[in-house]
């Protein structure tokens, strides 16, 4: 079988504060497995040109129908995706800094399922435009035209969005405290909590659980130390073994032996280091 092409473009400067990067992702026919796809504390818009597949949340026993284009807002549960059919797939993505979407936010609905259509966010005029430009330059190489064009236009930098992208990296990079934090930015404990569940859309300890479980996702020492789950548990800020094994079956939709031992490639795709970047015009 023809492997996948996958490749990530950094954004231009301008938008290098909201956006972590463009990507495409070109499929052969076959029958892809099922996939997992882990919590994630940040949103993604996601055009979909071939193929068709499902996506279902623990919270909904209702799929959700990837077969255009749509948002995939920042959740605190794992996501089940599975195809439809056998045929080739044909995808690109918009993926946001933690908090970045708030930038280009035209509705601020409360729906709780994580996954929305675009044309409900957007003037559906709009986005059919913007996806016929999508669809003739998708096996171009000028393929983030389109969408740096839509993005720049429609940027409209909300208050705080600095103060919140400074402490969801924070959160991200290193075990940390809400009242640091707050006091960090020059907030109160509530006032943070309050402004960084609006923009970031999740709550600061949902989003605390997420970024600890990747941490763990994307560290080195399960396979390259051989530590075992109690020493993983212990590095990584949890009680013991059977709170991260818990914790993980949650957040990332399979346990930890299961997930070290097959890499899930939906996940991977996502832990690119920065060599792999292509950059953008």
């Amino acid at each position: 079988m023809t492997p996948y092409h996958y490749e990530q473009v950094r954004p231009p400067a301008a938008l290098s504060n909201t956006i972590e990067c463009f990507w495409r992702l070109l499929m052969p026919t076959s029958p892809p497995p099922d996939e997992m796809l882990s919590a994630e504390g940040r949103a993604e818009i996601l055009f979909q040109f071939e193929g068709h597949s499902q996506a279902i949340s623990p919270t909904s026993n209702t799929p959700f129908a990837c077969t255009s284009s749509w948002i995939v807002r920042p959740y605190a549960h794992a996501l089940r995706v599975q195809q439809v059919g056998v045929s080739a797939s044909a995808m690109i993505g918009v993926r946001f800094v933690p908090g970045g979407w708030a930038a280009f936010q035209r509705n601020t609905d409360d729906h709780a399922h994580p996954l929305i259509l675009l044309s409900d966010f957007y003037a559906p005029m709009d986005v059919r435009i913007l996806e016929e430009q999508l669809y003739d330059t998708l096996y171009t190489s000028h393929w983030t035209d389109p969408l740096i064009r839509y993005f720049t236009c429609h940027l409209n930098a909300p208050l705080h969005s600095e103060r919140m992208a400074y402490a969801a990296q924070h959160l991200l990079r290193q075990e940390i405290s809400i009242s640091t934090l707050a006091r960090q930015v020059n907030l109160s404990e509530r006032q943070f909590s309050r402004v960084f569940r609006n923009l970031v859309g999740l709550a600061p300890k949902q989003f605390e659980r997420v970024a600890r479980i990747h941490r763990v996702l994307y560290s080195p020492d399960y396979t390259v130390n051989a530590l075992t789950l109690q020493q993983m548990a212990v590095r990584h800020g949890y009680h013991d073994a059977a709170h991260l094994t818990h914790e993980f079956q949650n957040l990332v939709g399979t346990s930890p032996a299961q997930y070290f031992s097959k890499i899930h490639a939906l996940i991977a795709q996502k832990n690119l280091k920065d060599g792999r970047f292509l950059q953008s015009e």
